[in-house]
């Protein structure tokens, strides 16, 4: 467990000890730490274009708007299920814009425990694919193929196969169901068969170095012409479990071995972990990149906290179903939903890059209820991808300065330095692929060299804060021209707690600089980093602060304003009318304070038809008028969302068009 240490240390070893701990610990750093191959790359790489906006459907058991609203407390019925992911889908627009008749439909859900029955958290609940499945059929009157597929990490999930996952969590029942009857649907083991894998190259996509952008997947998820994730959301070791995670069962086990990481005589296995090094996060991403996700439905029913796996004592009820067809988005929302900060969950924010999706709350709809009425804190995954919040990635960084005395100012007024990428010897922004920011391949492994690295982050407020900090090597770290961490010596932070300090500080609203300067004499040139809330309690502690974002430019805010930024969504009143609406409709709403304010039209389908407004307005009351007839030809008959965002809220409506 980490504790917090003052920054002041006590030098008691030996100088031959030292030396000696130097020695080794330079020999074996040197072996352990060799450069690697693809561990950054520079921003200006990533092409991804992820500014649209989405929308998430949030249905708790309870919502007003269902046949039979339950208790959230309380384990509910299959037709309450049901009803709860119908208006799900129905908040999305329905499915004509997901599937149409005739599809081959791959529904991805999640099952780990080979002993959990359906229902307790560990496995997707059996009721929510089962609903998925009835109105799948209704929607295409019954020409569709449905296939339920899944590739877990062990052995025995064979679906022939007797006590297999499909047993233990109730799915083999569906096939026997008679509310399913008549429906083409079967369940489909994805690991089996190596002959009837198929390759998939991403290219300039991929992210995970030691795969080069070539997976194997089965050939079923690439016939399919709609590919649905069902996830059940929990904690995991990368943080949550959802919609991307959920991905890793494709990677068959013919291909990649049990438990996928193992190899197989074809393939060595997925490469989650190579010493300190950690490929999860990137498999993860690139794995989703193949399956090309259409629509998510997440079991939020049952819930898990601390582990993926049931031990009697971990599971949270929520009884909630979210969807939406941008699957980002989709863990965006349901890390919220646990309390945490998507932020801090890198296959989120990597995803994000790479134009899986948006991160963005900004960009982010939410109809159903508000977030802030189903959301409950839960414990944190021990491990350190799963507790610590996600270090700041990008970063500007200095030429090479041959020294080893940190204590030189070797750039002038280096506690007050604003450099602009690529100017005076400052790199582009560089973006590493995991918490500790690699500058030994960055730097091509020079030693008995001094570097700075730079960032702006922005805080919607003054506020108390945490620096988490990690490095093995003399390091000085200033906020604001402040020097707030310095360690001289050796340290070692280990594969499982890279933070190895935090410290208390300050920050300001508004952008704030930061400025590390570390040294490279033992062949290991890494620190981790990241700017958290203060928690005194260790189980839910490592949130980056909300609403702060780091960034590379002093005009980038990263969307921070000199408004408040909330830590939750919150919808305000609006009111369309007439509604249906012929040549032109009336759209009010109120706003607390003086903010930005985009007023936007999209189809059902998503698709951006016009832009209102878009102006910094006052507070108050406001009323805008859209001319749907001087837009003859762009607004065909049918039904729109109207979306109204400023810098404190999201809202939208449904319009119709007649």
């Amino acid at each position: 467990m980490i504790q917090k240490l003052t920054r002041k240390r006590t030098i008691t070893t030996l100088l031959l000890v030292a030396a000696f701990i130097a020695i080794c610990w330079d020999l074996t750093i040197s072996v352990k730490y060799a450069k690697e191959v693809g561990t950054f790359r520079y921003e200006s790489e990533f092409d991804a274009v992820t500014a649209a906006t989405t929308k998430v459907s949030i249905v708790p058991s309870d919502y007003g708007e269902l046949a039979d609203p339950v208790s959230r407390s309380i384990n509910p019925s299959y037709q309450q299920i049901e009803n709860m992911v119908r208006k799900a889908i129905e908040l999305q627009g329905g499915l004509d814009w997901v599937i149409s008749e005739g599809d081959k439909v791959m529904v991805k859900v999640n099952l780990v425990g080979g002993n959990s029955p359906s229902g307790e958290g560990e496995n997707t609940d059996v009721r929510v694919v089962k609903s998925l499945i009835k109105i799948i059929d209704e929607h295409t009157g019954g020409d569709v193929e449905i296939i339920i597929g899944e590739g877990t990490a062990r052995t025995n999930d064979v679906v022939n196969e007797s006590g297999s996952v499909w047993d233990n969590s109730g799915y083999r029942v569906l096939l026997t169901d008679p509310y399913l009857s008549g429906i083409n649907f079967r369940l489909f083991n994805l690991n089996q068969s190596y002959e009837q894998t198929i390759e998939i190259t991403l290219g300039s996509k991929a992210t995970a170095a030691p795969h080069n952008g070539r997976y194997h997947v089965h050939q079923e998820e690439i016939d399919a012409d709609v590919y649905i994730s069902v996830p059940v959301l929990k904690i995991h070791d990368t943080g949550i479990t959802n919609a991307l995670k959920n991905q890793i069962g494709t990677a068959p086990g013919c291909y990649y071995g049990y438990n996928k990481m193992k190899g197989s005589a074809y393939y060595g296995g997925l490469v989650h972990d190579v010493d300190h090094r950690r490929w999860t996060t990137e498999e993860i991403v690139d794995i989703c990149a193949v399956a090309d996700i259409d629509f998510v439905v997440v079991d939020a029913i049952m819930c898990l906290q601390k582990y993926k796996t049931y031990d009697g004592t971990n599971q949270v009820r929520f009884n909630t179903v979210l969807a939406g067809a941008d699957p980002v988005a989709i863990d965006h929302v349901s890390a919220r939903l646990f309390c945490l900060n998507p932020d801090d969950i890198a296959h989120i924010t990597l995803a994000e890059k790479i134009g899986l999706g948006t991160n963005n709350p900004e960009q982010i709809i939410l109809t159903g209820v508000p977030l802030d009425e189903v959301k409950k804190q839960v414990i944190k995954n021990s491990s350190s991808n799963g507790k610590f919040g996600q270090s700041n990635r990008t970063w500007l960084l200095s030429q090479v300065f041959n020294s080893t005395d940190i204590s030189q100012d070797l750039i002038t007024g280096e506690d007050t330095v604003k450099p602009v990428a690529g100017e005076n010897d400052w790199s582009e922004p560089v973006y590493f692929f995991d918490d500790r920011i690699d500058l030994l391949s960055f730097y091509e492994g020079q030693e008995d060299i001094i570097t700075y690295a730079f960032s702006y982050f922005s805080s919607p407020v003054i506020q108390a804060a945490e620096l988490w900090i990690g490095t093995h090597e003399d390091i000085y770290v200033y906020i604001n021209g402040e020097k707030v961490y310095s360690f001289s010596g050796i340290n070692v932070y280990g594969d499982n707690d890279i933070y190895t300090e935090i410290v208390d500080i300050s920050i300001g609203k508004g952008v704030n600089t930061l400025m590390v300067k570390t040294l490279n004499q033992y062949n290991d040139y890494s620190f981790a980093l990241n700017i958290c809330e203060v928690e005194s309690n260790n189980n839910y502690a490592g949130n980056r602060v909300p609403g702060l974002t780091f960034h590379t430019s002093a005009t980038d805010t990263g969307g921070v304003n000199s408004s408040p930024v909330p830590t939750q969504f919150e919808i305000k009143p609006m009111r369309c009318y007439p509604n249906p609406a012929t040549d032109r409709a009336i759209i009010e709403f109120e706003i607390q304070a003086q903010a930005k304010t985009l007023v936007d039209i999209f189809d059902i389908n998503g698709r951006h038809i016009t832009n209102l407004v878009n102006e910094k307005m006052p507070a108050g009351f406001h009323r805008v008028v859209w001319n749907i007839g001087q837009e003859a030809g762009k607004v065909p008959v049918g039904i729109y969302v109207v979306s109204v965002r400023s810098e404190d809220f999201v809202t939208s409506q449904r319009i119709v068009i007649q």
